[in-house]
């Protein structure tokens, strides 16, 4: 049987040969003949695409760059500006610093942080603090790359920037370094900015002109900036070099494919030439193509077991490159045809076989026993599928009876030892007594959490747990009451993290935690502080005996504090010992300005719970005057807290630690009280009210209870909803528009006003503006004071006002501080205007005075009338 099985295969060989060498003959004629025409025709139409693409990569290159170098510019002009602000001197505390520095950075998103360093290189003041932590107190005097660029600058008194780097903040930029001059001439400081490269150029970059245009910035060999779009031919590449202070960038740009095709293709014409060629061919090849298919699949399933789950494929005889399998074993490997000249054999089995002998070895042997002559082989394999499941399988090796090269191998699944195999592997990554994951298990899961939060630019930490006296608890009790307690310690350690966390064992009273996906630090002193609050609960044994735990956590975060997995378990373990020196239960961050902000940012949210409880809040009121006439017509509620040393703090200082621990709804609720009692309080005592405004974060807009709280309070105290205007910004609005589009008509069915705060600030798309129910829009502060420095027909104010009007939304700007911006608004005829100009914010009692003023006489009440020569206008 096996000799006429073989006779029928050289027979199909033969007839294959034959088949091809005909297929060959016609297809060599046919391209002879045509070819030349072919190529001919070919290289005309080739040359007149390339010139095109060429010249418009070449236009479009130049332009970026320009744009390129105007928006970098402008990014240094505004370091410059901010520099202005501190000729009188340097800044008198961080607080001072940062009232300037954080409402410029919400304006330029590309500045990630703008530092102030004093004039002997040292950072004093960071801005944000938020991931600049580390940076606080830095000498750059030695620094390799700040130190001789900070020279430059301080020797000619002038921007320079630093070459491209991978900055702090995560992404590649550029340091800006600018002299601070007093009056007289004097260095007092020098601001330090650093730019996120991909910010600054993405609005320059991402739009209709070079859509779909391959786009590259540089410095060198360093890509600073790319977009891969349809054009990928590197010959019609074309480059243009520019500078930015002293530096040579250069613009790649390969110009989108699209803008040839008023030609005719080549390709068309590369394919037509061939037409005739295949027509004569097809039947040859398909002839031959499927007797050769029909041969594969023999190779693929020859001596596949009887079970469906039997895996089977072919090797080489001399290397163990894989040669073919079946589809069900591909299908098992997740792979194809063209990976199989890249994967041997042992590359699909984990690194250690069940006896004991690497994969590789054990590859090696058996193919030598098969050239020696060998017909069969048997043993046990371990495979790894495309899950990473390992699977244990019989293996048979025979000689290929079709392919004299290559061996042919069954594997064929075996049950009981798969659970033998995963009962070792679980005991070899787990902790036997707690069921943990040990040492190992968590080094490579940590291996894999930092590949992870460096992909996608993540925050991640680690955290070391030490039990101080466990020691002592094993002495006293004994080692079984000491087992209970480990094991009640691991639960509660499990308790702490999220799912997606791991936990694991390292030693006898040493734990380890890796919490991944952060969105900041805090997140890190959250974990922490369940970790000392679970670990602080007595224990009580089975003897009846209660157990108290002194635990010591020491927290490193990737990447501020290291970005190597050893070195951030070395720099946790550090912060550990730290901790240890405390009397009591406690955490402690590697950075110690990090324990500072966190213990700092504690001792707030307790002061504010507490003032929450105490109702230590008052609200002040700033009025809203009419341009035309200043006239009253409204007034917007400003939050201030009464701290304990009895200063008042303004919302940036507190409204994000109330919104992060949950105080924001129940103050919230407190506002809105507050604030429909004093409109009732202004009609029980006969003036005519105005509507209120009242500032939402975006965790209250969507809150669905504060529509109700509005309603439900506004009822109480019989005031008309509409004496309530919410006002939200256009950042809040804009990460989900068509959510915040349903949120506004709940609003505006309950005939609560609405205003859109913070306009162009962001990019608030067209389409959502015109749908969005608001009745008023108030101006970004930053584009009112851009329109003050341009020339009138320059400037962007008009049309903003304009764009606004047109929809019937009246327009309101803030900050209006100087009579010069007050004539710009009254120019460009902008509707309302509120700033300390006019007035700032005022206490309750005080707003009587403004109501008075706009009192009516013939519904006032006797006594308080006043005649009309005494009204004045707001």
């Amino acid at each position: 049987m096996e000799e006429e099985t073989k006779h029928a295969e050289e027979n199909a060989t033969k007839q294959t040969s034959r088949l091809k060498k005909r297929a060959l003959a016609a297809g060599f004629l046919t391209a002879a003949f045509f070819a030349s025409v072919t190529y001919l025709i070919w290289q005309m139409v080739e040359s007149d695409r390339r010139v095109i693409l060429q010249s418009a990569g070449q236009i479009t290159a130049n332009s970026v760059s320009q744009q390129i170098k105007s928006i970098v510019n402008n990014n240094l002009a505004v370091l410059e500006s901010f520099a202005d602000n501190w000729q009188s001197g340097p800044p008198e505390d961080e607080r001072d610093y940062l009232s300037i520095a954080t409402p410029l950075q919400s304006r330029f998103p590309a500045l990630q942080a703008i530092n102030w360093i004093t004039p002997n290189y040292i950072i004093l003041y960071v801005a944000p603090i938020k991931g600049n932590v580390p940076a606080m107190g830095a000498d750059l005097k030695r620094h390799p790359l700040a130190g001789p660029v900070l020279d430059i600058a301080l020797d000619q008194r002038r921007t320079q920037i630093t070459p491209t780097l991978e900055l702090m903040q995560g992404g590649r930029g550029f340091a800006a370094y600018t002299p601070v001059l007093g009056r007289d001439g004097e260095i007092i400081g020098i601001i330090n900015g650093a730019f996120r490269i991909r910010s600054m150029l993405a609005a320059v970059i991402n739009t209709e002109q070079v859509e779909d245009y391959t786009v590259r910035v540089r410095e060198g060999d360093t890509v600073l900036f790319e977009i891969r779009g349809e054009g990928d031919d590197e010959t019609l590449q074309r480059t243009v070099a520019f500078d930015v202070v002293g530096r040579q960038w250069q613009v790649d740009v390969i110009a989108d494919p699209q803008l040839a095709h008023s030609t005719i293709n080549p390709e068309l014409i590369l394919i037509f030439g061939a037409l005739t060629t295949i027509l004569f061919t097809t039947i040859v090849f398909l002839l031959s193509n499927r007797q050769k298919m029909a041969m594969r699949r023999t190779v693929h399933h020859i001596h596949a077991g009887d079970d469906i789950s039997d895996l089977s494929l072919s090797i080489t005889k001399l290397d163990g490159h894989l040669k073919s399998m079946s589809p069900e074993t591909a299908e098992f490997f997740d792979l194809r045809e063209e990976d199989y000249g890249f994967i041997r054999f042992y590359n699909l089995a984990p690194e250690f076989q069940s006896d004991g002998t690497a994969s590789r070895r054990s590859q090696e042997k058996m193919l030598l026993a098969i050239n020696r002559g060998d017909d069969e082989l048997r043993r046990e394999w371990i495979v790894r599928s495309a899950e990473g499941v390992h699977v244990v399988c019989d293996l048979t090796m025979r000689p290929s009876t079709t392919h004299p090269d290559c061996v042919d191998i069954t594997l064929h699944h075996n049950p009981a030892a798969n659970a033998s195999v995963n009962r070792l592997r679980y005991l070899a990554t787990h902790d036997p007594l707690t069921g943990l994951p040990n040492h190992a298990l968590f080094e490579d899961r940590l291996n894999q959490a930092v590949a992870h939060a460096k992909r996608y630019e993540k925050l991640l930490s680690v955290l070391v747990v030490d039990i101080d006296n466990f020691r002592a608890i094993n002495d006293r009790f004994g080692a079984d009451v000491g087992d209970e307690t480990l094991r009640t310690i691991s639960g509660r350690l499990r308790a702490t993290v999220r799912e997606k966390d791991t936990c694991a064992r390292f030693s006898g009273d040493m734990f380890a935690i890796i919490a991944t996906d952060l969105s900041e630090a805090e997140g890190a002193a959250l974990v922490a502080e369940r970790v000392v609050e679970a670990m602080s609960q007595p224990i009580l044994t089975t003897t009846g005996d209660e157990i108290r735990l002194h635990v010591s956590v020491g927290v490193a975060l990737y990447p501020n504090d290291a970005r190597a997995p050893s070195q951030l378990m070395a720099n946790a373990d550090a912060a550990m010992y730290r901790a240890q020196k405390s009397a009591e239960s406690s955490y402690c961050f590697f950075v110690e300005t990090m324990n500072n902000v966190m213990h700092a940012r504690l001792s707030m949210e307790t002061q504010l719970r507490r003032a929450v409880d105490e109702k230590r809040f008052v609200l002040e009121y700033q009025p809203r005057y009419r341009t035309s006439d200043r006239t009253l017509t409204g007034f917007e509620a400003l939050l201030r807290w009464i701290d304990d040393s009895g200063k008042r703090r303004l919302p940036p200082d507190f409204i994000a630690v109330a919104d992060r621990t949950g105080l924001l709804s129940p103050l919230g609720h407190w506002i809105i009280e507050t604030v429909c009692k004093q409109v009732a309080d202004w009609r029980r005592q006969g003036y005519v009210p105005v509507p209120i405004a009242l500032n939402v974060s975006s965790r209250q807009f969507i809150q669905a209870d504060l529509i109700k709280n509005i309603t439900d309070l506004t009822a109480e105290h019989e005031v008309d909803p509409a004496m309530i205007e919410i006002e939200v910004s256009e950042e809040i609005v804009m990460r989900d528009p068509e959510r915040a589009l349903g949120q506004f008509y709940r609003f505006s069915e309950a005939g609560i006003g609405l205003t859109l705060d913070h306009f162009a600030a962001g990019n608030t798309s067209l389409r959502y503006l015109k749908r969005f129910p608001v009745q008023r829009i108030k101006l970004s502060k930053s584009l009112f004071n851009v329109a003050l420095d341009e020339q009138p027909e320059n400037s962007v104010l008009q049309p903003a006002i304009r764009l606004c009007k047109s929809l019937n939304r009246k327009v309101v700007a803030v900050g209006v501080e100087t009579e010069e911006q007050m004539a710009s608004l009254q120019a460009a005829e902008c509707d309302e205007i509120q700033g300390f100009l006019l007035s700032p914010p005022r206490d309750a009692a005080d707003t009587m005075e403004l109501l008075i003023q706009q009192k009516p006489t013939k519904s006032a009440p006797k006594g308080k009338s006043r005649p009309a020569s005494d009204t004045k206008s707001g």
